[in-house]
């Protein structure tokens, strides 16, 4: 299995002021560590500490590539309500070349406990195609059910995340056991997951050491990780582009 994944679609700048690296230094890093591709994927709006959307949006001025790195143009979009709502704008949506989205304790998404809402909430989003790769789920705060969605992102071809830092001792603490059990499900589904180190400080990019382990311990097949390979990013990618909708709202 490959442990040296040299590509990272969620990071951080500080312009949601609970990270602590710029853009450029997000990109040095990841040029000093041999990085082929990382997403920046800013906070939607939701978050009481995100930029405004003329910034999500204006992060399609960057160049292709920086130092070396391809970097991607995302946004880590926020679910607002069952019915697949996200907190970002038409603007935004249509200068992403990658959208995550996921749970966050937002002002618009109360009753985090309800399994039946949480599930379906992720059921209409995933159906919707309006996400690419769905985040950190394993979150004990919003319990889902893994088999539903686990299926319906086989499916509908949409990532699921292994998110790093969910792994650890201080953020989503509790949510390896559901990762697990999620990731056991994907696997006999043959679904696409993610690695993501959700950087919110630059030396952070690329750590993905806990989820390492993970993918070890059930064996995920590496054709199916999108960190593998950029010709595995590109055809998911691809493939993403031509199932999205024209429209965030429609």
């Amino acid at each position: 299995m490959n442990k040296n994944y040299k590509i990272d679609l969620h990071i951080h700048t500080n312009v949601n002021p609970h990270a602590f690296s710029t853009l450029e230094e997000n990109i040095r890093a990841a040029s000093r560590k041999g990085m082929k591709v990382i997403a920046i994927t800013n906070h939607g709006p939701a978050l009481p500490d995100s930029p405004h959307w003329w910034h999500l949006a204006n992060i399609a001025i960057l160049p292709e590539v920086i130092e070396g790195v391809r970097v991607l143009k995302g946004v880590e979009a926020n679910i607002l309500d069952e019915n697949a709502k996200l907190d970002i704008n038409q603007n935004v949506y249509e200068r992403m070349e990658i959208i995550l989205a996921g749970f966050h304790t937002v002002d618009e998404y109360e009753d985090t406990r309800d399994i039946l809402k949480n599930t379906n909430a992720i059921l209409n989003l995933i159906k919707s195609q309006k996400a690419d790769i769905i985040v950190h789920l394993g979150n004990p705060i919003f319990p889902v059910d893994y088999e539903k969605i686990v299926k319906a992102a086989k499916e509908n071809s949409v990532a699921l995340e292994i998110n790093n830092t969910s792994l650890g001792t201080l953020t989503r603490v509790g949510s390896r056991k559901n990762c697990k059990k999620m990731l056991e499900l994907a696997k006999k589904e043959g679904c696409y997951i993610v690695l993501g180190s959700d950087s919110h400080y630059s030396d952070h990019i690329g750590e993905f050491t806990n989820a390492i382990k993970l993918i070890e311990e059930v064996g995920y097949p590496e054709e199916l990780i999108l960190n593998s390979s950029v010709e595995n990013l590109e055809n998911f990618l691809k493939l993403r582009k031509g199932l999205r909708p024209k429209e965030i709202n429609s």
